[in-house]
């Protein structure tokens, strides 16, 4: 199964690219995050699109179930909170 990137790009000097993908390493969830130029997010259409100027860093970890589990807890949580106010 291909996972596809999640766009970020509501805050232009924080935008980029999501990408999970289980398995790289055996037992974790792969957690990648592409941070892209924020005076060139417009003229990205989507992640097929990038090139190595547009990305200016990436960050990868590898997480186990549980901490993949406590994660999606915390966001859980993050995402009442928001919508909660």
């Amino acid at each position: 199964m291909d996972f596809p990137k999640i766009r970020c790009k509501d805050v232009s000097y924080r935008s980029g690219f999501i990408e999970v993908n289980p398995g790289i390493h055996d037992g974790h969830v792969n957690l990648e995050i592409w941070n892209t130029a924020p005076d060139r997010v417009s003229m990205i259409v989507d992640e097929g699109s990038l090139t190595d100027e547009d990305v200016v860093a990436v960050t990868e970890i590898e997480l186990s179930v549980p901490q993949t589990r406590e994660l999606i807890r915390q966001l859980q949580l993050a995402i009442f909170k928001l919508e909660a106010n």
